[in-house]
């Protein structure tokens, strides 16, 4: 099954670059944006966490900016199950949408407007307490405010929630549903803390979608798509050299679409390992993943390698070749269509001779004017004509 492009592309992959801004506390803190992929990289190791009988956890990953570039959005989200995002929202469309399998989940007609009310009030405290954060150091900073919020299923399918925040790549502040407040040890703790306890039924809703909502929209989603989170997809694959300035050649294995992100890549050379390269792995906005690996062989010797790649959607590992370069077919090509063109050339002459030969015009002289294939414009020749000039031109005055 090949996942579909749904309207899932990174919500906003650019950002304010880093750089440091004296907070009220005095002490400098690093001011950037974390790229959104880092968290589902994070995100790819929760299956390794879940036992036997243990079911994914659903997490929103939420990230407000304070000086967003031209274009960009000032909040986005992103939602998963285990390592697969299935929602996506940020403000500019303001409107959460499915990711990847999870566009074909029968879900209940109101799912996605509860998604997209739920993530505009979330929207609305992020930048209000960048807002705050601008006032209280007195200017204009590129503060990231970020949020992990959702949770998991206990055995008797009670909530164990999860709700941490970060500003500027920091854990500054947590929230506690049982008591309902926002509590840490940083000074801007207590300027948003504060903010967003003041925000007329804020704490309370934040409990409820963690202690109630979270857990149902959760089983909803085992029950309904269960099959989603069993989809493997296995990558496409590709082996491709280049020239590095050393003087080598540098290899990249690439793999594309696949699904879950668990993959194994490596080269071979003349069929025996030559190690894994330098590797990485990022998600698609589709909900799949790619990966990469890079390997510096010796310039001339790129033939020699393969690559190889074990993934849950392939029967048995896949091997690829080196990719060789299109334009090397062409000469074969044209020396082929040369070829037939001769022979067509030479063949049309014969029979143009033989033609002539018999007595018969040129057949570029033949008209389909009527049925009878009459020859050009003559006039009908008398029943008397001498028949060796019935193939004569007319004379012309």
């Amino acid at each position: 099954m090949r996942s579909p492009q749904g309207p899932c592309e990174e919500s906003a992959g650019q950002g304010p670059e880093e750089s440091r801004v004296p907070p009220a506390s005095g002490c400098p803190v690093r001011m950037g944006m974390p790229q959104p992929w880092v968290l589902s990289l994070l995100l790819v190791l929760l299956p390794r966490t879940w036992g036997a009988e243990t079911r994914p956890p659903l997490m929103y990953h939420l990230t407000a900016v304070s000086n967003p570039s031209k274009g960009s959005p000032s909040f986005w989200a992103t939602g998963w199950l285990g390592p697969q995002q299935y929602l996506s929202y940020n403000s500019l469309r303001q409107e959460a949408q499915p990711c990847g399998a999870w566009m074909w989940e029968n879900q209940v007609s109101w799912y996605w407007e509860k998604e997209t009310v739920d993530l505009k009030s979330k929207q609305e405290l992020f930048l209000k307490a960048l807002g705050a954060l601008e006032t209280h150091i007195g200017q204009e900073g590129n503060f990231t405010l970020q949020g992990l919020l959702g949770c998991e299923l206990a055995p008797n399918n009670s909530s164990l929630p999860t709700a941490v925040f970060a500003l500027n790549g920091e854990d500054f502040m947590q929230f506690n549903p049982s008591i309902g407040n926002w509590s840490g040890e940083w000074p801007e703790t207590e300027i948003v803390g504060d903010l967003w306890m003041k925000q007329p039924e804020a704490a309370r809703k934040e409990s409820e979608f963690l202690l109630t909502s979270c857990p149902e929209r959760l089983l909803g989603h085992l029950e309904r798509g269960l099959q989603y989170l069993e989809w493997k997809e296995p990558p496409s694959m590709r082996l491709k050299a280049r020239p590095s300035n050393s003087g080598s050649s540098i290899l990249t294995c690439a793999a594309f679409s696949f699904y879950p992100p668990e993959l194994k890549l490596r080269f071979l050379r003349s069929g025996l390992a030559a190690g894994s390269g330098n590797s990485s792995i990022g998600p698609n906005g589709d909900g799949s993943f790619y990966a990469s690996s890079l390997l510096e062989v010796k310039r001339g010797d790129e033939h020699h390698y393969q690559c190889q790649v074990e993934h849950k959607g392939l029967a048995q590992p896949l091997t690829v070749d080196l990719d060789v370069p299109a334009r090397s077919s062409v000469p074969v090509i044209g020396i082929v269509l040369g070829f037939l063109v001769v022979i067509v050339a030479a063949a049309g002459g014969v029979l143009l001779w033989n033609r002539m030969r018999s007595g018969l015009p040129a057949p570029w002289l033949s008209l389909s004017g009527d049925d009878s294939g009459d020859l050009l414009p003559g006039g009908n020749l008398p029943p008397e004509a001498d028949p060796h000039g019935a193939n004569t031109f007319p004379a012309t005055s």
